[in-house]
């Protein structure tokens, strides 16, 4: 569990190379990571990660062959419980996500007007209205459609039948853009009980002709064709944007906002602003994983899809909270609470000890760690033990003021930390311990100014 929480901690801060989380430079350091674990015991977890026995793997191009396989059940098991844990609104939307990748891969995709121009796409399902993740599908090349049943009608129209598998007949609303909409794929959702409106291609199969050489003189006009629960609407913006939709029509209402020149309320047809709306629920999401993804440099892309779905479920899991709240906490301060609660849940003692000849991180757990007092055993002998603070501080006050030695010269103490393993006054000596690198120096100031 330490492990996972500092992947998710690097996620909230950043570092430009993951050794710098272990400096001790005054500018960079991080007192953090060193507390919880070592940064080559870090390191060699990250190399030894595996999510799959590599003796079943089977070659490309061989019988059997699964270009997942590295992604192991950790991969799928996560990403069934998706759906299984919110009840999404009545508005999804259909889009393509994006996992950042510039490695060698056979179905690494390219797009250059893209923010992310190179990497893993995968097609997700989202919740228009909060992003939470229902279906994450990674394209895969050839061997994608293996478990996509054909239709015969093309392949976004199987994946868009495949995605909303689970959600028929509930009364959804599918946003998609032109890449996936198409008449065909519309009057199909309609029958299994899912409506949709998006944007579609001018050369899209089933689209009427008469609807695409319509000329519309000014900014704003609309221009409608109807066939049964089908509506296509050409509507002229800056340039003629062409939208189909089972559920809504082109008849206009105020959007609220006034011209800046005229002065005069801004009126859209309704299909324009409910796409405007509702289309980004998988943008959104995108973005959030974005700001919360661990930047760990790997290469193997199988690792970087893993960090990729962490931050994912942890964005899903904090959605879900925030709709079961009714004061939720930000999305920074519950990720930093999920950090500190991993770490809660592992054994304090379990600290790993530092790798002979590097310099040692005990004074940050002492500093950084949760601590408490505790009365020092009775095993027979004294019950009380000199103090790790005061003794130490009160002799060399004593050697610099040419006083002779004393056997003991602080006090003795009934209590000791827990964690720490050391006796220690509960009053001053317990909290300068905890609170400060030099806890002898800040004794001797302390007793000075009294």
């Amino acid at each position: 569990m330490r492990f996972i929480a500092i992947i998710m901690a690097m996620g909230i801060v950043n570092q430009s190379n993951v050794t710098d989380y272990w400096s001790r430079d005054q500018v960079c350091e991080t007192p953090f990571f060193p507390s919880i674990m070592n940064r080559d015991r870090f390191l060699n977890l990250i190399s030894c990660l595996h999510l799959a026995n590599n003796e079943l793997y089977v070659s490309r191009g061989q019988p059997g062959y699964n270009p997942l396989f590295k992604l192991g059940t950790v991969y799928s098991t996560v990403l069934a419980r998706y759906p299984l844990l919110f009840g999404p609104n009545q508005e999804l939307s259909i889009d393509e996500g994006k996992v950042p990748w510039r490695g060698n891969l056979h179905f690494k995709v390219n797009h250059k007007n893209k923010p992310i121009k190179y990497g893993l796409q995968a097609y997700m399902l989202c919740d228009a209205s909060t992003g939470y993740c229902l279906k994450f599908h990674l394209y895969t090349g050839k061997t994608f459609r293996q478990n996509i049943l054909e239709t015969g009608h093309g392949r976004t129209h199987d994946l868009c039948i495949h995605l909303l598998k689970g959600y028929f007949g509930k009364g959804h609303i599918m946003y998609c853009d032109n890449y996936y909409s198409s008449p065909r794929l519309f009057v199909d959702l309609w029958e299994l009980g899912v409506g949709a409106l998006g944007t579609v291609r001018s050369n899209r199969k089933g689209k009427p002709a008469s609807i695409r050489e319509k000329h519309l003189p000014n900014r704003g006009d609309t221009f409608s064709q109807h066939t049964g629960q089908l509506s296509i609407t050409k509507y002229l913006d800056s340039k003629p944007v062409f939208l189909l939709s089972t559920t809504l029509t082109s008849e206009k209402m105020y959007t609220g906002k006034k011209n800046p020149v005229t002065q005069e309320l801004i009126s859209k047809p309704k299909m324009v602003i409910a796409y405007d709306k509702f289309m980004g629920g998988v943008d959104r999401a995108d973005q959030m994983v974005s700001n919360s993804r661990s930047n760990i440099r790997t290469m193997k892309w199988w690792k970087k899809v893993f960090f990729h779905v962490l931050s994912l479920t942890v964005l899903n899991s904090y959605i879900a909270y925030k709709h079961n709240s009714i004061h939720p906490m930000y999305h920074l301060s519950f990720r930093k609470k999920l950090v500190s609660q991993l770490i809660e849940s592992h054994p304090l003692d379990a600290l790993v000890t530092p790798v002979s000849g590097r310099p040692k991180t005990q004074f940050l757990e002492r500093l950084t760690a949760r601590h408490f007092p505790s009365k020092i055993p009775n095993d027979g002998k004294s019950k009380s033990l000199q103090c790790v603070v005061c003794n130490p501080a009160v002799a060399q006050m004593l050697a610099s003021q040419g006083l002779p030695k004393i056997r003991r010269p602080g006090h003795e103490t009934a209590f000791k930390c827990r964690q720490c393993d050391v006796s220690l006054c509960i009053v001053p000596c317990y909290e300068l311990y905890h609170t400060m690198q030099d806890y002898i120096l800040a004794y001797k100031r302390l007793q000075a100014e009294e």
